[in-house]
């Protein structure tokens, strides 16, 4: 239930509080003091479309706050906990902050949360009813989800159930499709593939091959120098010849302080360093000669090392960039083959998944179709119940099904409203009734019976009464004050007769101060209703006789309020 509502420097409101209550809540005005203005601060919080020019001339921003009573909306509560959005003694509070430039700012209890979260949430706690909604019942698609709403929790499983259905099928579908159509494709994929891997296994790759060779191409191309040197460190290390070797030259100079190492003890450590530089020098000498004696440079050798890398190079160029990508690619390559060669038993297989789904669509799609079914009668009969209440006791009322081609995710049939408002009349399409009475008594209708199944707490109408007056507007405010028996009920009239039935009464006033035009709602006292209503039926509240025609109004309304909700 809406608690309260608190609306900050939207449209002509500066600053305003209202708390609402339980029960028919009736807002009235003079035309023009923006009595909608507080319907369409409701959708701004609910998460509606915002419009920039909604914020009020000179300010930067504008906000609404609704704090919402959560007691009787399990639904809404466990919305929240799912989202992981605290709440405290069952209240939560939606507020939208918009700016300037368009842009919006949405939050549940102080939580800031995306657009699409705010209506999900709004959704469970509010039902609106206004132009937008006349709108709707004009269109097709969404009779089947008013019918959907009146078949009730049933319906809504067999819709869940048949919609993952078709999700399965219609998976199904296509991979079955791209199995059997691409059979020409696949088959040149295969071929492609075939010839990749002969190439790549030809080849017979090695991990790391590319690197070896690069390496050792160096040491081919570089033999000249490299044989050049290793003689040279041979030389100067072992052999010796008109210079005395390293190894010959330290031997001399081992001997020659070894010869005095009894004098002193740092002659004898002198001789020890040397000898270990004889030592390593001997083991260099060894390894220099030993790569040089084996040194052989063959030119044939590193022509086939060079054919070697060309055409690992290729290959990388095709399937790299590097040798190992190649290697991968190979392994992907044979992995797709071996699915692609077991084509058949897989259309075999996806045949077979594919029945399955269609029949087990099908399936679903009939029990939608009976609850629907089902529902419709009892729909029928309720909607011309209400509609006699409401001074269209003639009037015909027909769910209407149309078999479609194929079962969508809807179900397998489309549900069109049927009516005929006058005897004699074929069955017309609702969307084509050009009455807005007629749709606004229609709509109401709608309403209560909807009001049982959908757990809502509250229900604003905003211009229910276009195009009714008299006798029928006595009727459409019984209807809504029925309706706040056990739930919130929050009304945009300018009709008396509706006016005089609420339980709470507000009047919506247009003020100008310092150029600037404000509008400001009251709730109104028992000698403020009475002026309301005097005013609504067009006696001037200063004359005895508006005010004594007021009262009885709101004496009888009284009175027909308790009378329709005891026999509840």
């Amino acid at each position: 239930m809406l608690k309260e509502l608190n609306i900050r420097n939207i449209a002509l409101i500066d600053s305003l509080r209202i708390e609402f209550t339980r029960g028919l809540n009736a807002l009235t005005g003079e035309t023009g003091t923006g009595k909608s203005i507080v319907v369409d601060c409701v959708n701004l919080a609910l998460g509606q479309r915002a419009a920039r020019e909604m914020v009020r001339t000179g300010e930067e921003k504008g906000s609404v706050r609704a704090l919402f009573d959560l007691s009787a909306a399990p639904q809404a509560r466990a919305f929240l906990d799912e989202a992981q959005i605290d709440y405290d003694d069952d209240y939560a509070e939606i507020s939208r902050e918009l700016n300037q430039n368009g842009r919006s700012v949405c939050r549940i209890n102080g939580c800031a949360v995306p657009l699409n979260t705010l209506k999900s949430f709004s959704q469970l706690l509010v039902d609106l009813h206004g132009q937008q909604e006349h709108q709707k019942l004009m269109d097709i698609a969404q009779h089947r989800v008013y019918l959907d709403g009146f078949a009730g929790v049933e319906a809504t499983e067999a819709l869940s159930a048949l919609r993952s259905a078709y999700e399965k099928a219609l998976e199904a579908r296509r991979e079955l499709k791209k199995l059997e159509s691409d059979e020409k494709t696949l088959a040149q994929k295969a071929d492609i593939l075939s010839v990749q891997l002969k190439e790549i296994a030809s080849a017979k790759l090695k991990e790391g091959e590319d690197e070896e060779l690069e390496r050792r191409c160096k040491l081919y191309e570089n033999a000249e120098r490299l044989n050049s040197s290793m003689r040279t460190a041979y030389e100067r290390l072992y052999l010796g010849g008109k210079q005395l070797s390293a190894q010959e030259s330290l031997r001399r100079a081992l001997d020659a302080v070894n010869a005095v190492a009894e004098l002193d003890g740092q002659y004898a450590a002198l001789a020890a360093r040397i000898e270990e530089l004889l030592y390593a020098v001997k083991d260099v000498g060894y390894e220099v000669q030993s790569i040089y004696e084996e040194m052989s440079f063959d030119p044939s050798e590193l022509e086939r090392m060079q054919d070697r890398l060309e055409v690992i190079k290729k290959l990388k160029r095709k399937y790299g960039p590097e040798l190992t990508d190649v290697m991968e690619f190979a392994q992907r390559a044979q992995s797709e083959l071996d699915s692609l060669e077991n084509i058949e038993s897989r259309r075999e297989e996806a045949r077979e998944v594919s029945g399955q789904a269609e029949k087990e669509l099908k399936e679903r799609a009939k029990d939608l179709s009976r609850i629907r079914q089902g529902a419709a009668g009892d729909l029928q009969k309720r909607v011309m119940e209400q509609l006699k209440d409401l001074g269209m006791e003639r009037t015909r009322f027909e769910v209407r099904f149309t078999r479609r081609d194929a079962i969508g995710p809807e179900g397998a049939e489309d549900v069109e409203f049927m009516i005929s408002p006058n005897p004699g009349e074929p069955l017309r399409p609702l969307a084509q009734i050009a009455s807005g009475g007629e749709i606004s008594r229609f709509m109401l209708a709608l309403k209560v019976i909807l009001a049982a199944s959908d757990g809502i707490q509250t229900m604003i109408f905003d211009e229910i009464d276009t195009g009714i007056s008299g006798r029928m507007a006595q009727i459409v405010g019984e209807k809504m004050s029925v309706l706040g028996a056990d739930r919130q009920v929050i009304c945009v009239t300018h009709l008396a007769q509706i006016a005089a039935l609420a339980d709470t009464q507000f009047v919506v006033e247009k003020h100008v101060a310092n150029e600037k035009t404000t509008s400001t709602v009251l709730r109104l006292d028992d000698e403020g209703r009475l002026k309301e209503i005097a005013r609504l039926v067009g006696g001037a509240d200063t004359l005895d006789s508006g005010l004594t025609h007021a009262r009885r109004m709101l004496d009888s309304a009284k009175a027909r309020t308790r009378e329709l909700r005891s026999a509840l």
